[in-house]
């Protein structure tokens, strides 16, 4: 794009954009004479003298119809009050313009040439910065007409902005500490992932910092930030990293929003879709380098637009089916979408012309981000939280989460042995749901296991986190109560369980309750075999009644005789005399 400014030929008088120091900074909304030129340009000379013909007034925010063989000339009138200040600066918020050359009489009857844009180096321009900037010396009390050339890959509103120079200074400042910010988060944001992933070596947490990496230098490259201090010498890669990175980015987030969805079982095309759409985005990457980039620029564009669209509603695919991390990724989606929308919107001149929307899009791609960061987590965790369901398998029962019979019998050994070696006191109690059956017959086999939840949920109440508990039959549950000596503290544990029990369970109806009956051993009374431990406790527990007013039971010690009363009642009183065990 160029800017020129000549002495001659002046537009209509509702064109003048007046510079006063009430009004420091503004963008320009009027009518703006244009021309477009096909092909080669005249130049500013031919241009100014009216050899390509005359200007036609179009509204500010018209989508100038820019390709790769047209070159645009704006022409623009300034008048500066005697009391505005100076000088004065023009700016262009659009990094992706191509070229931007600025034009100003040089009181010898030639021109000050001053040139930005994605194609001259960044260290080249006048005034490096995010974006063309130029700064103007206008006289005061005079008029001047200035004209604009511009050159474009593509289609594009060309927004005017005028800012006196100390106005422009603080709008600086401020593009540079929001931009900053949002830059800022997303590093800290991916070095906390890069820690992550060299703690714990979750690959998902690489793969999401590789991810940030390249949104975060999509966000730079497409706010101007990159160019200026990443590529400030390659205008060859800083022209084309204004097509190729977003479409990266978008292709990537595509995938990535499919990982952590997991649609392939329930929507399977969709995840196709998801998957083909994704990978699409390094063959359109390379068509940026054709020598006709109008094509590709179309492709994009449409690209550009459907990415966010898609993860949108794979999002609420995924919310609909009752997956919190739908939500999640709607939020992150929703803002980034209507931005999407609106500058597609734009190309067609179905709403205002507003360069902000690209800014939008930005914070609503930066927005994403940790929101995606999230979805993950809870992805990861759901997916750990299976392979640990999995992993349990042979060594818990599947309906209530206690351990099977096999690895509980375990524990009661490793018990025993303590008992044994060590003297640790402990008690091995079997538990039983005695109406098991009768509510299985009553109200079906659903019913029956939620009951038996309820009743996993009750032992708990009366468990610690050291005592292990198992599933030993249909309706009988295992416990090893760790440091107990005492029948009363048993008793009074079994005695809250039975009574929870009695206790109906909510939410059904009829009205059911759980009858529990408890049987018991202290190894400090005895040491049982641990082959027959649970058929003694089985055989115990098959001798009470359903309506028994004993529900807890104790496996009584052996009576056992010394050994010299047994021997002595192994021979007569004749005998024992004589061996000299009893007295005359």
């Amino acid at each position: 794009m160029s800017v020129c400014a000549t002495a001659g030929t002046p537009a209509a008088q509702g064109d003048l954009q007046v510079l006063q120091a009430g009004q420091p900074a503004f963008e320009i909304q009027s009518d703006i004479p244009t021309l477009l030129e096909i092909g080669a340009s005249a130049g500013i000379d031919a241009i100014a003298g009216g050899a390509r013909g005359a200007f036609v007034p179009h509204p500010a925010s018209t989508i100038q119809p820019l390709d790769d063989h047209s070159t645009l000339w704006m022409q623009l009138r300034l008048h500066r009050n005697a009391d505005a200040p100076s000088p004065w600066t023009l700016h262009i918020p659009l990094p992706h313009l191509d070229q931007a050359v600025l034009y100003q009489p040089d009181g010898k009857g030639g021109w000050r040439r001053q040139e930005a844009g994605d194609t001259v180096a960044v260290n080249d321009w006048a005034h490096p910065g995010l974006y063309p900037d130029f700064e103007l010396q206008l006289p005061a009390g005079t008029t001047q007409t200035v004209y604009l050339q511009i050159r474009n890959y593509k289609h594009s509103g060309i927004p005017l902005r005028l800012a006196s120079a100390e106005a422009r200074q603080a709008q600086r400042s401020v593009e540079y500490v929001a931009i900053g910010a949002m830059v800022g988060t997303l590093l800290m944001l991916l070095g906390s992932c890069l820690i992550h992933y060299a703690v714990t070596g979750d690959k998902a947490h690489g793969w999401y910092a590789a991810y940030t990496a390249l949104i975060v230098v999509v966000i730079t490259s497409a706010a101007g930030l990159s160019g200026q201090w990443l590529w400030p010498d390659s205008p060859i890669w800083s022209n084309y990293s204004y097509m190729v990175l977003p479409v990266l980015g978008v292709g990537v987030t595509v995938l990535f929003v499919r990982h952590v969805c997991g649609l392939r079982n329930r929507f399977p095309i969709l995840e196709r879709c998801l998957a083909w759409f994704g990978w699409a985005c390094l063959p359109l990457a390379c068509l940026s380098f054709l020598p006709e980039r109008t094509m590709a620029a179309d492709l994009h564009g449409a690209y550009l637009a459907i990415g966010p669209l898609l993860a949108l509603g794979a999002a609420i695919a995924t919310w609909r089916r009752g997956n919190t991390i739908g939500k999640w990724l709607f939020l992150a989606y929703l803002p980034q979408s209507l931005a999407v929308l609106y500058l597609a919107a734009q190309m067609y001149s179905l709403v205002p012309t507003l360069w902000e929307a690209r800014y939008a899009m930005l914070a609503g791609v930066a927005f994403s981000v940790p929101l995606l960061l999230q979805a993950l987590n809870m992805r990861t965790r759901e997916r750990r939280e299976v392979e640990d369901r999995a992993n349990a398998l042979p060594t818990q029962d599947a309906l209530t989460g206690l351990l099977n019979k096999e690895q509980f019998m375990v524990q009661v050994e490793a018990a025993l042995t303590r008992a044994v070696e060590d003297k640790e006191p402990a008690a091995i109690v079997l538990v039983e749901v005695t109406n098991h059956e009768n509510l299985r017959k009553a109200f079906g086999d659903a019913l029956a296991e939620q009951c038996l939840l309820r009743a996993v949920v009750k032992l708990h109440r009366v468990l610690r986190d050291v005592d292990p508990a198992g599933r030993v039959d249909t309706a009988r549950f295992g416990l090893v109560l760790e440091g107990l000596s005492s029948r009363n503290t048993i008793n009074e544990r079994m005695v809250r369980l039975i009574a929870s029990g009695l206790i109906p369970l909510p939410g059904l109806q009829p009205e059911v309750t759980l009858h529990f009956h408890v049987t018991c051993v202290l190894l400090n009374e005895m040491i049982p075999d641990p082959r027959t431990i649970l058929d003694q406790l089985g055989a115990l527990m098959s001798e009470m009644s359903p309506r028994t007013r004993r529900p807890i039971r104790f496996l009584e010690p052996e009576m056992t005789v010394p050994a010299a009363l047994q021997a002595a009642s192994e021979f007569g009183p004749n005998d024992t005399q004589s061996l000299g065990l009893l007295g005359p």
